[in-house]
């Protein structure tokens, strides 16, 4: 079964590799996220992001997989309706997902 590190990462999504990327996401994912928002609590970490628009890929303690971010400059007054948090339900989905982005990017 396909891992989170195992993930192809293709264009328009990419890894976090540059090292100012990954404290500055997580500081943002954590300026977004609001008791009533699906991620809340759930000890998520910014995994990759995409090239062409805000999202960001997350990575939760509990294993949810979702894609998150809005670069909101505060936190929402309604986290329950936006921004949203699309789940995958497991790496393998999430690969899809990817591949799918993918396909659509390159047209």
């Amino acid at each position: 079964m396909p891992t989170v590190e195992s993930l192809n990462w293709r264009l328009p999504w990419r890894p976090l590799n540059h090292p100012l990327d990954l404290p500055a996401l997580q500081r943002q994912l954590k300026r977004e996220l609001a008791d009533d928002h699906p991620l809340w609590g759930k000890s998520a970490e910014v995994i990759g992001r995409r090239v062409d628009n805000d999202d960001g890929l997350v990575c939760c303690s509990d294993g949810t997989l979702a894609t998150h971010l809005d670069w909101a400059k505060e936190t929402h007054v309604k986290p329950w309706d936006y921004p949203s948090a699309l789940s995958h339900e497991s790496a393998a989905a999430l690969q899809r997902a990817i591949d799918a982005d993918a396909a659509d990017y390159d047209d």
